[in-house]
Order: C-alpha cells, then structure tokens, then sequence
C-alpha cells in the first residue's frame, strides 16, 4: 500500500507548503520587476517630452521668473494659459496696458506698445473664449489694466467646423467669466477630459520616446532662465519679461524664400480655421460687443489691432473671396464696429493696407515687432477710428465696394 495514503494530514500541509512557497516566489519575482514599470511612468512623467504633466508648480516657477523680469527658454513647450492666471495671481502692481489675442499679437513688446507698464497675455491658438478669459484673469485678480490692446482675429467670428477647438481653453475658467464677468446665466460648454495623456505613461512606446528625447537633450531645465546677453542667440524661442515671444534664431534669420515657402504652405492648412467660414456668427458678435463693454465698464480702453497676414496667404484669400467670404467679411464689420462705438483701431489684415511686406513676417500668420510698428504708434498716441481718407489704407475687399 502507497505510504503516502496513509498520511492525508501529512499530505495536506504538505500540499499548503508547497503553494506558500510558491507564492512568495511569485511574490519576490513581482517585488523585483514592479520597479521596472514604476520607473517607466515616473520617468515619462519627469521628462515630459511632449510638456504634458509638468503642471501648476512648473507653470508658477515660469509666472514668477517672468515677474522677477527673468527671460525663460523652452516657450514652445509652455501651458501659457496657466502661465498667464499664475502671473495675474502673483502681479503685485496692475500693469498700464496689457495684450490679448493669439500668437499673432505675441510680437506687441513693451517698446512697441509704448508703455514702460506692458504684459503681454497673448496665447498660441487663442480663441474668443481663451482671449475673454485671460482679461478676466486680471479682473479676478484685482489688477486691471489702463489699457488693453485687443489682437482680434478673424477665426473668433467663425462657427464653422474647425472654430472653437478648445484643446487648450480652460474650460472652466470660461464658465467663471460667463458667469461673473458678463453677469448673467449661459448655458454652459461642454468640457470633456480626455485621459489618453495619463494612460500614455504606461505606454512602452511613450517610454522609449521619452528615453530618446533625454539621450539627446540630457536633463538640462526644459525651461532654462536665459541670460541677457544671450538673448538673441538662442535656438529655442524665449518668452521675456513682458511676457511677448523672441523667437529662435533660425526663425528669426531663416531666408525670405524659405518664409515666403511657409506662407504658401500655410494656404493648405486650413487658414487657421477661416475654411468654411462664409459670414459671421450672430453669437460671436454678440460676444465680442459683450466683451468689448465688460472692457470698458472695468475701466480699460480698448485699442482694437488687426496684424495683418502674409502678403502671399492674403492674395490667396483675394483670388478666392467666396471660399473666404467671412474671413474678407470680418475687418469691414470691425472698422464699422470700431467707428460706431468710438474705439481706436490699428492695422488690417491686408498687408498692403498695412504698409507690410513679406520682409515683415515670420512666417504666412505672424508679423514681426518691425511690421507693427508700421501701423501702431503706440498707446498714448491711438485715437478713436476715423475711416482713412486714402482708399489705400482699407483692405482691398473694402476697395472694391
């Protein structure tokens, strides 16, 4: 008879020995590789090629370098609506005049502006709602400017399918400024999460992006304090002080036909969300009055500026006005808005009504500090909008009438 049969006790402990054993195997093995895994997210997470977890006290160091009138590096990589609140939190002085808009008004300086007292509140992709709440953001923070100068762009009259994308808009900061800042009930927006960016961490993929983009940056600060005298040196765009953009030096220096090339390129890329934009939202333009009084009750003037687009994407528009017939509609409404309410306008769309040149532009959507300059004379020189008495000065749309 099998020895074993007759020790189901023994069997049995014997049995439970086993699987213990097993499990804590199993247990040192899990032990020895979770670090594997851990490391991989916390890895991803700090070096954050992409610039999308390094959150609120990133952003806070950059408001406050920005304040101490520290120039930072790695622009490009910057939540610069976060930038902005964190700044207005912390200004200990309201600024005389500020600016607001896309990137497209990120050129405005404080030499530019005419004011020793400047910041500029421009954001990347700027929407009707991003430019309503970043004044709010002063507003809420009890330091008002004098003076704002509103970089208005044509998109923030569009309702067509690639306006408001709001991938970047602080969805919540909106409804605040709906709700207290123009003091009656909206309905409010929708603001879906998206959590892909958190779940990429666990991403192999992502991981060894990551890795890659480390080997050849090292650990150097994604947003380095630049020095002064290396200002103009740099091959990262800089944000200064005053919170406008120096771009980097090959954009700065990159040859006319290779700007002029980016202008043509930028014909097929949608014109910034002005396709499908056949005339103006009611909505929008009620908005924008809304806004513009809002302004105005807090105390601030406002100057409306149009920088003006590159010579070769405005004869695009030209040679196909009913593809872009609310695009060619929107500064005639401006200039007849400006006009009835007494507001100072500057610049066109229209580089020729400008006084600009392809030699003014970065690229086919953003003039340089000397292309402003043309047409702004800075704050204390503006004065309410009166139509030009040179046909010349109006867009050409506005020619043709």
């Amino acid at each position: 008879m099998n020895k074993k049969s007759k020790n189901p006790f023994l069997r049995a402990v014997r049995w439970v020995l086993h699987r213990a054993v097993l499990a804590v195997r199993i247990a040192v093995c899990l032990a020895l590789l979770a670090p594997i895994p851990v490391f991989m997210v916390w890895f991803s997470y700090t070096v954050d090629r992409n610039g999308w977890f390094q959150g609120e006290q990133t952003e806070r160091e950059i408001a406050i370098g920005l304040l101490e009138g520290n120039s930072i590096g790695g622009y490009e990589k910057m939540d610069e609506r976060q930038i902005v609140k964190l700044y207005a939190q912390n200004l200990p002085a309201s600024k005389e005049v500020i600016a607001i808009g896309s990137s497209r008004i990120l050129q405005m300086t404080t030499t530019t502006s005419g004011s020793d007292s400047f910041f500029n509140a421009g954001m990347i992709g700027a929407e009707q709602t991003d430019v309503m709440s970043s004044y709010y953001l002063f507003d809420r923070a009890d330091r008002l400017p004098e003076t704002v100068i509103f970089g208005v762009d044509p998109w923030i009259f569009s309702d067509g399918p690639d306006a408001n994308r709001g991938n970047r808009t602080d969805w919540e900061m909106y409804n605040e400024f709906l709700r207290y800042g123009l003091e009656h009930v909206m309905e409010p927006l929708d603001n879906t999460e998206n959590i892909a960016q958190w779940v990429s961490l666990t991403n192999p993929s992502f991981f060894r992006e990551n890795l890659e983009y480390a080997a050849e940056n090292g650990y150097a600060d994604p947003y380095p304090t630049v020095p002064s005298g290396e200002l103009y040196e740099q091959e990262m765009d800089v944000k200064l002080p005053d919170g406008s953009v120096l771009y980097a030096v090959g954009t700065r220096e990159r040859p006319q036909e290779d700007v002029d090339a980016t202008a043509t390129a930028a014909i097929s890329a949608s014109l910034l969300n002005c396709e499908d934009f056949y005339e103006l939202d009611e909505e929008k333009c009620r908005l924008f009055d809304e806004f513009i009084q809002y302004m105005q009750r807090k105390g601030s003037e406002v100057i409306l500026v149009l920088t003006p687009y590159h010579p070769i994407v405005y004869d695009e528009v030209m040679e196909q006005q009913e593809r872009y017939s609310g695009f060619l509609a929107v500064e005639p409404w401006l200039r007849r808005y400006a006009d009835e309410h007494g507001l100072a306008l500057y610049g066109s769309y229209d580089p020729d009504a400008a006084g600009c040149t392809s030699a003014d532009f970065f690229d086919g959507w953003h003039v340089r500090d000397e292309g402003i300059r043309k047409f702004f004379p800075g704050v204390d020189e503006c004065t309410a909008y009166t139509a030009p008495a040179d046909a010349a000065q109006l867009p050409r749309q506005m020619q043709e009438e």
